[in-house]
């Protein structure tokens, strides 16, 4: 063993993914990386999950939580229960390659680099997707296609990523039990003037949805939904954000009548997203002081890793649409990456 090393925790959260753990353990503890602990924390499984670990990897620290917590609640106590100066974040849905781990440590060494991902493969996701890197629009969805450059990407994918410890601690919010914390802990790293970056020295394949699938498509929208426009309300000015007004109405308009005619979105589930930002401003005005008073950098250098496009679409309305949104993000003053210099991006 290689002492010199940084000691690494991979914490993988599970709810009844029994069916999945026996691949996704036998490729983690087979890295050829030496100083790593792998810490299990079940969600109050109701499928043996607890039980099938301890009989088939005793190496395996588990954590029993008595109810489920969510994958934020569920990584945060991962977290106390880690023993690495390295936190290493991995989906349950996973099957990593060789190497993937040590391409991890070395990608997060560099002083500036808060947070590192890895190139994350996704059943169902169609190939092009994987020649650039996305970012992130200011309604909270992934524009793919955006970096140039292999290494930049906004915000690391919770899939498969490491974090330095001494600079994020505790990783997430636990009002967010799922869905977008990646996304939370990349804005949290970006304000403080740290870097996030992605790697291809380090790969996986994720199965995609294979737990949460199981969810009420209700509760899936309404977090979904929720937690894109909380990252927005918790971390962006006052003035950046009447300046997005517009945008967030339209989005509101848009998915709603969605919802009825189509099944990517839930109604209900869109309801309850708006009803909670509405009701609860004490609550996420207490969440945006603290934020904002960590805030190390000015806003526009987070916002010009972010894109002014609010769709995948690269011909037809779509681009026409993107064209106009980015005129109104030059005409509101927001510097986005559409506005960034020739072989930066």
């Amino acid at each position: 063993m290689n002492l010199a090393l940084p000691f690494c925790s991979v914490i993988i959260v599970n709810y009844n993914g029994k069916h999945l753990l026996h691949d996704c353990l036998t490729a983690v503890l087979s890295q050829a990386y030496d100083r790593f602990e792998v810490i299990v924390v079940d969600n109050a499984s109701t499928d043996d999950s607890a039980g099938y670990l301890e009989t088939n990897f005793p190496a395996v620290t588990l954590v029993r939580l008595p109810a489920n917590a969510g994958f934020a609640g569920g990584n945060n106590e991962g977290v106390r229960h880690a023993q690495g100066d390295l936190i290493v974040l991995l989906n349950n849905d996973t099957i990593v390659a060789d190497g993937w781990l040590q391409g991890l440590v070395d990608a997060v060494g560099p002083a500036p680099v808060a947070i590192a991902g890895s190139l994350i493969r996704t059943e169902g996701i169609p190939e092009k997707y994987y020649e650039k890197n996305g970012s992130l629009n200011f309604l909270g969805h992934n524009i793919m296609r955006k970096f140039d450059r292999s290494e930049n990407t906004f915000f690391a994918g919770g899939a498969s990523l490491i974090y330095k410890r001494d600079i994020l601690g505790t990783p997430f919010d636990g009002e967010y039990f799922l869905y977008l914390e990646d996304v939370y802990l990349s804005l949290r790293a970006r304000f403080l003037g740290y870097t996030v970056t992605q790697t291809s020295a380090s790969r996986l394949r994720h199965l995609g949805r294979d737990t949460t699938r199981r969810q009420q498509a209700s509760r899936m929208t309404m977090y979904q939904e929720r937690n894109r426009l909380l990252n927005m309300f918790l971390f962006f000015s006052m003035p950046t954000l009447l300046k997005l007004l517009p945008l967030f109405a339209i989005n509101v308009c848009v998915k709603l009548a969605a919802s009825l005619l189509v099944r990517r979105y839930s109604f209900t589930g869109l309801l309850r997203a708006y009803l909670w930002l509405l009701v609860h401003p004490a609550t996420i005005a207490g969440k945006r002081r603290v934020l904002r008073a960590a805030r190390r950098v000015p806003e526009d250098t987070v916002t010009s890793w972010m894109t002014s496009d609010l769709t995948n679409a690269e011909a037809g309305p779509g681009k026409v649409i993107n064209a106009c949104a980015h005129l109104y993000f030059r005409l509101a003053g927001i510097r986005t990456l559409e506005d960034m210099p020739q072989g930066t991006r």
